[in-house]
């Protein structure tokens, strides 16, 4: 749905996704870098 967001509360358990190595070089799997510890992300929008 374009248009549209959904805000996640504080402490909010955020929904599994892949995101795409910056480098192309393979994948980062939410589930994966939680269970290194917590996790912080930061979403930048604006062109590169």
């Amino acid at each position: 749905m374009q248009g549209k967001t959904e805000t996640l509360d504080v402490e909010s358990k955020a929904p599994s996704f892949t995101l795409l190595a910056a480098n192309r070089e393979g994948n980062f799997l939410l589930a994966d870098l939680l269970a290194r510890g917590p996790l912080i992300l930061e979403f930048l929008r604006g062109t590169w």
